[in-house]
């Protein structure tokens, strides 16, 4: 068998030739991809307090809860699915896939007919929303420059609460004229304008393409000379177990222990915000005002923490970013006055947003570029599981004597995720360098 190099060139989706252009067209199409999916997540979060306030929905707090809860089982599904489906089939087919079946499903859940019906809905929205994040985020970060993949990431991610930001707005004007099942109606107009979109432009990542590895007998050959020199000495590539063999294993399991209390938290309070709020006796429109202030915050906030990580590095950012947001929300279990409740909430979204981001952005610099998919879609997958159990455990605390105990529960899993990552400490700079 020879050493030799082989040409591979597979066809290439017609796009920016500059490698920067290249870059910014696939960070704004993955963007415009998760905004819709932020939309179609908290879309449900802005008529819980019209379910809940209405004896004839059929609606209290523990269906509130299991609704919410379907979502999330969806979700876990779909990125379990979707980072083994993007190393084999490509990200590009597993993103356009994602939009299509969230967009689709996530518009039937307006005609949802209880409680059952749309739990089935949102739990098929659920697996769309949940296999875009793994694709789109390799994507992403395969397709930045090293210099600027953490700014890149978080810009794209961005998307998410800035698409909270849109229905929290929309539910201002929507909700008291059309009503809440027009909140999943108007979900089908973005994803029919961008899917057209994706098709022509979204290019397929070069680490598929270019980086693909044939195995012919004890050799691995790759696309090019580059990718080749980094790749193939490495056995992490074939090596047995994967993303759990034995000098993954550690950060695989503390990854997603750690994105299972960030998501418990951060989709927690998505989805429960204008809930817990409308139950303390606040009204629908300031209840829908404090979940536009924390997607604002969120929104605006994970910059300013990219712009930190870019400087400092990631772990001792996101370490800082979750003690943060652990004092933010014992400060929001207490009765405060109006403006430091308003700094709070923000304060919320900045660290419950942008401390999943730099966990997600921590998980893709300590992989091989063979295994970021996969160990993103692992992390997210597993850590889901907070995304399930939250909204139920939540909506028990909602039915209670008092609503803002759920802010203390919310607390204590962000100081959990904060001992957590201060413990990972990444061994080999080749693969962890960009994360340290």
């Amino acid at each position: 068998m020879t050493n030799s190099r082989r040409s591979y060139r597979p066809h290439r989706h017609r796009t920016a030739t500059s490698p920067g252009r290249v870059s910014l067209l696939v960070t704004a199409l993955c963007w415009a991809m998760v905004v819709i999916e932020g939309y179609d997540l908290i879309a449900f979060s802005t008529v819980v307090p019209i379910l809940l306030r209405d004896p004839n929905s059929g609606y209290g707090t523990g269906e509130i809860g299991m609704v919410a809860a379907a979502v999330f089982v969806g979700t876990m599904i779909g990125a379990l699915a979707s980072g083994p489906l993007a190393d084999r089939f490509g990200r590009r087919p597993i993103a356009i896939g994602s939009v299509v079946t969230f967009t689709l499903f996530g518009a039937l859940c307006g005609v949802a007919a209880g409680p059952v019906s749309l739990g089935l809905l949102r739990l098929l929205t659920g697996i769309g929303i949940g296999a875009l994040v793994p694709a789109a985020s390799a994507l992403t970060m395969e397709f930045a420059t090293t210099r600027h993949r953490t700014l890149a990431y978080t810009v794209m991610l961005s998307g998410v609460p800035l698409g909270g930001v849109g229905a929290a707005l929309t539910g201002l004007v929507v909700l008291p004229t059309l009503g809440w099942r027009w909140m999943f109606f108007l979900s089908l107009v973005p994803g029919l304008f961008l899917i057209p979109v994706l098709l022509r432009w979204l290019p397929e990542s070069h680490i598929f393409t270019r980086g693909a590895i044939r195995k012919e007998g004890s050799d691995y050959l790759v696309a090019d000379d580059s990718v080749n020199d980094e790749i193939a000495p490495e056995s992490a590539l074939r090596e047995r177990g994967g993303i759990f063999a034995p000098r993954f294993r550690a950060f695989s399991l503390l990854f997603a222990s750690a994105t299972f209390c960030g998501m418990f938290v951060w989709f927690g309070l998505a989805t429960w915000l204008p809930g817990i709020m409308s139950e303390a006796g606040y009204e629908l429109g300031s209840s829908l005002l404090f979940l536009l202030t924390l997607n604002l915050g969120a929104v605006v906030g994970s910059l300013f923490i990219a712009a930190a990580t870019d400087r400092w590095g990631n772990r001792p950012v996101v370490v800082c970013t979750y003690f943060g947001l652990t004092l933010a929300l014992f400060g929001l279990s207490m009765q405060l006055p109006q403006p430091l409740l308003s700094i709070a909430i923000v304060c919320a979204g900045i660290g419950g947003h942008g401390g999943q981001i730099l966990i997600n952005a921590f998980v893709g610099a300590s992989y091989p570029d063979t295994m970021r998919a996969r160990a993103l879609g692992w992390s997210l997958g597993a850590g889901r599981l907070g995304t399930i159990v939250g909204p139920l455990i939540i909506g028990s605390v909602v039915g209670g004597s008092d609503p803002l105990i759920g802010f203390i529960i919310f607390a204590a899993l962000s100081a959990g995720a904060a001992a957590i990552l201060a413990v990972i400490r990444p061994r080999s700079p080749r693969y962890h360098g960009a994360a340290t």
